[in-house]
């Protein structure tokens, strides 16, 4: 849904970026990853489950950035809050009060044609897109290319709305 427009909105798509919602940049420099971090990655994630959460709104920062809000927006700003304070690495530096959630198709001004108020028509008629979050990918580049580094499980999903639970057995 949003791919073609970020390949000609996003500089990043083109240097291996995939649609994603941030959690923490920037994060430990890519040369100073070591093992211990992946595996402290691993526990914290663990310890959150796997959630659902939709794409249903379409945003700008300004008239700059096109961008989608996830909703539940809480989940991502927990997981963020976390991560920064464990690992000592505010989201984006500090530069922001608020963490916003967001899922990043374009800057204006990149790309020739279609415009990114195009791409806000196209993709709201859409919307909504329900999305499951599993995963935490940590993503290492010097900014001309990207490519996956580690992939961390969220833990299990509790039940699900309507989803009948077993009842427990004792001894």
């Amino acid at each position: 849904m949003v791919g073609q427009w970020r390949a000609v909105h996003d500089p990043k798509a083109l240097t291996g970026v995939p649609a994603h919602i941030t959690l923490v940049v920037p994060w430990v420099p890519p040369e100073q990853i070591k093992p211990q971090h992946l595996e402290e990655l691993d526990e914290i994630l663990a310890r959150h489950p796997a959630f659902e959460f939709s794409l249903d709104e379409v945003h700008w920062f300004g008239d700059r950035v096109l961008w989608l809000a996830p909703h539940p927006a809480e989940p991502f700003q927990q997981l963020t809050e976390e991560l920064a304070d464990h690992f000592g690495t505010p989201a984006w530096g500090g530069k922001f009060g608020e963490i916003v959630p967001h899922l990043t198709v374009g800057l204006s001004g990149y790309a020739l044609g279609a415009s990114l108020t195009d791409a806000a028509e196209a993709i709201a008629a859409q919307l909504p897109v329900r999305c499951r979050a599993r995963e935490v990918q940590v993503m290492c580049g010097d900014g001309v290319c990207w490519a996956l580094a580690h992939r961390s499980l969220l833990g299990p999903a509790g039940p699900q709305p309507g989803q009948r639970v077993p009842a427990a057995t004792g001894p």
